[in-house]
């Protein structure tokens, strides 16, 4: 058992490893990670009988283990993809290859005494206790970058098993924790298998290597850049925030009591949310009969068209939406009596695209994964070359 008075922080770290994987190593240690949360429920059913008011029988079912987990975007791997190991480069890469992969999570409480995980001496430097939640599904994803504030990654897995192990059982180790000793940072560029910025921010979106929607007012052209004029933004984005929920469950079958399969529950629905401030308004109207320029094409009769949603950050990730995003709603609201700025917040919806990319994977661009493109950037449909010269 633990010697701590507290948990805090400093004295926690995070594994994810393949399912089943015990010969953990410093690689699958999560960085940047902000925050950790487990639920776990035991799904009672009641029953009951005639004669009594009495319960008959309390009757538990599997359980239900959930872990969240939030991390800035910092350069090292993201935990969507360290939770999906068996996926490399561009093959099944989407939400479909992804949703099918399964992985361990451990959390290991340490020494709370020492300044760093690495520097703990308590139970020869491994984790005192650990819980180990073992054949977890990715159960939801989402990212966003705030004009205040640092860029996140928050993601859900879900299982039916979790674990605490002590003592020697243990196996988050001194040698897996090694490289927690106080010098640890944001992946610098330059370093093997590193990207540049330092923790994601505002600055770090290159407006020059992304792709916004045409309904945003003062978007020009499909292509990349097209919210970009030279080094000068043509709209003022405030906010940007891509999330998807698997919706899994459970496959059940005779003489087993868990589960025998989660499945994602496709079609899986993608939303988008742009906030942005408008100088003029956000000039997309709604006709009882459809926009009348779009009378004589595949849209005739609607309001909106299909649009591309890509974006790229300086540190080497990209999040690519498809091109068949749809505009749900807009919110115009601000610039009232008390202040503050009039924005626009847009909201897009797809399904079932959603591909969230990393330099470190060997292919980054829009469309990337439907080009089959391993080394170097990909050309997608309709968007041209991604641009060369951008500085990651």
């Amino acid at each position: 058992m633990s010697t701590n008075n507290r948990i805090f922080y400093a004295c926690q770290g995070v594994a994810i490893s393949a399912e089943g994987d015990t010969a953990l190593a410093t690689g699958d240690m999560v960085h940047g990670v902000q925050s950790v949360g487990m639920n776990t429920s035991f799904n009672l059913e009641q029953a009951f009988e005639l004669g009594q008011i009495e319960i008959f029988e309390n009757i538990e079912g599997t359980p239900d283990v959930e872990v969240t987990l939030e991390k800035v975007l910092d350069g090292y791997p993201l935990i969507y993809h360290m939770a999906t190991t068996g996926i490399v480069g561009t093959a099944n890469s989407g939400l479909a290859g992804r949703a099918a992969e399964r992985c361990d999570v451990r959390l290991g409480i340490f020494d709370e005494a020492s300044n760093n995980i690495a520097s703990a001496a308590d139970n020869g430097g491994d984790a005192e206790v650990e819980i180990y939640c073992s054949g977890m599904y990715v159960s939801s994803v989402s990212y966003a970058v705030p004009v205040e504030g640092n860029a996140t990654e928050s993601v859900s897995c879900v299982g039916n098993n979790k674990q605490w192990l002590t003592g020697a059982a243990t196996e988050l180790t001194n040698a897996v924790v090694a490289n927690f000793d106080g010098s640890d940072g944001p992946r610098a560029f330059g370093v093997a298998n590193a990207a540049s910025g330092g923790i994601q921010r505002r600055e770090d979106v290159l407006l020059a290597g992304s792709i916004l929607p045409t309904s945003i007012n003062g978007v020009v052209g499909s292509g990349y850049g097209n919210a970009i004029n030279g080094t000068a933004p043509r709209i003022h984005v405030q906010n940007f925030s891509c999330s998807t929920d698997f919706s899994r469950e459970d496959v059940l079958e005779l003489g087993r009591k868990t589960p025998y399969y989660r499945p994602a529950n496709f079609p899986i629905e993608v939303s988008t949310e742009i906030e942005a401030i408008t100088i003029s308004g956000d000039f997309v109207s709604a006709y009882e009969f459809g926009d009348p320029a779009l009378y004589g094409t595949i849209d005739s009769g609607n309001n909106t068209s299909q649009e591309v949603i890509f974006l790229l950050m300086r540190c080497g990730y990209a999040f690519d939406m498809g091109g068949k995003n749809r505009l749900a709603s807009m919110t115009y609201g601000g610039g009232d009596a008390g202040g503050g700025n009039v924005s626009v917040t847009y909201s897009y919806t797809n399904f079932n695209e959603l591909d969230v990319q990393d330099w470190q994977n060997g292919y980054i661009g829009y469309a990337a994964i439907k080009a089959g493109t391993i080394a170097g950037f990909a050309q997608d449909y309709g968007a041209g070359l991604f641009p060369s010269g951008l500085i990651l």
